[in-house]
């Protein structure tokens, strides 16, 4: 049996707070545009050996910070045949409707982008998609509404970018733009046949490895939630890994570990006492959200219905959250607890450690950190 506190302490080991781990693994998700995964990255120590790291839409077609030399991997796993295999959250009723010609509309989006980009030049969402639309079946690009034109279908333009290989770089938290990188390894889009299929399989067994190794113990249910599947697909992937996956039990729930993972929960260093993380940190992305944050009120404020906050991490427990307000390069981050925090907590080490790299990461001159109430 594992404890609720060996599994905190691993998960933070894991991810680079309080060992060698390494967090672009699976993925940093970014937003704002630019706001919060290399943020995630800097409160570890820096980058991920020689690779900073680029950004791109990958899982449930959000904006991530990715290792470069797992580019292909992530485009070999992530091209999706079928679009009812998505879940309904992050493809709504366009997944049904295309059915199993997603993937055929993921190639041919893909193949404009590619021939469009062929230029050399850089270009934000609007003026790639507005390059592409016309040249695409009208069928992958629906009236909105919203925008008064038909365009591509949001997700398949997103989950398209990755096959494209497209990378972002991103100018201000509302302007990034697409240019084109090279994507080794992964099959090329449309590639058909036994190689091809058997290079998908393992692509996403070495993804499933990758998150039960950041995230578990985990079940087939959480990998759905992280990658937006359908929780029968999300089986299917899980069973591409499943023998290198053992079953933990930790107060009473079941759960799988990566068996060659199991002794580190034995000596797992002990988490930093208190850290200040930022928005989206890999922690609560990767989470099993109930395990981690038991009170269901805690929980409505760490996941917020619109922009998530930053966390005050105690422990290895989520102590707190906090928010930011900045006035004249002057930095405030005012945090609510869930608990009582040390008397003279802000003050910590590690906390104005942490303080102090958010602060140079939005260019304040000065951070202060407040309790709330």
């Amino acid at each position: 049996m594992i404890t609720r506190a060996q599994v905190l302490a691993y998960r933070a080991a894991v991810s680079g707070l309080s060992g060698p781990g390494a967090v672009l693994l699976t993925g940093v998700q970014d937003h704002p545009a630019g706001m919060t995964a290399r943020l995630a990255v800097a409160l570890r120590g820096g980058g991920d050996g020689d690779d900073d790291g680029v950004l791109v839409h990958s899982m449930r077609a959000a904006m991530h910070l990715h290792r470069s030399s797992d580019l292909g991997l992530l485009a070999a796993a992530l091209r999706v045949d079928d679009g009812a295999e998505l879940a309904k959250p992050s493809i709504g009723p366009f997944g049904t409707e295309i059915g199993a010609g997603f993937g055929a509309g993921i190639d041919q989006v893909a193949a404009v982008m590619r021939d469009v980009m062929a230029d050399g030049m850089a270009r934000t969402k609007g003026e790639l998609s507005g390059a592409v639309s016309p040249r695409i079946d009208r069928w992958l690009a629906p009236w909105c509404e919203g925008c008064g034109v038909h365009h591509v279908q949001d997700a398949l333009f997103r989950f398209a970018t990755l096959q494209a290989r497209l990378v972002i770089d991103v100018e201000s938290p509302s302007v990034f733009r697409f240019r084109t990188a090279s994507l080794d390894g992964g099959p090329a889009a449309g590639a058909a046949g036994e190689a091809a299929e058997a290079r998908v399989s393992a692509a996403r067994a070495e993804l499933v490895r990758r998150f039960v190794h950041a995230a578990g113990p985990a079940r087939p249910a959480h990998l759905a939630a992280w990658l937006s599947l359908s929780p029968a697909a999300a089986k299917r992937w899980w069973s591409l890994a499943e023998a290198d996956l053992t079953d933990v039990e930790v107060d009473g729930r079941r759960g799988s570990i990566l068996a060659a993972d199991a002794p580190l929960f034995e000596a797992v260093p002990e988490p930093g006492e208190l850290r200040v993380l930022g928005p989206y940190d890999p922690l609560t992305e990767l989470a099993d959200r109930e395990f981690l944050v038991p009170d269901a009120a805690a929980r409505r404020q760490v996941w917020a219905a619109a922009a998530n906050p930053g966390i005050v991490l105690r422990d290895g427990e989520i102590a707190g959250t906090w928010r930011r307000r900045t006035d004249r390069r002057r930095l405030t981050l005012t945090a609510t607890a869930f608990g009582a925090l040390p008397p003279g907590w802000t003050d910590h080490e590690s906390v104005r450690a942490d303080a102090d790299v958010i602060g140079r990461f939005v260019d304040a001159k000065e951070v202060r950190i407040e309790t709330a109430g």
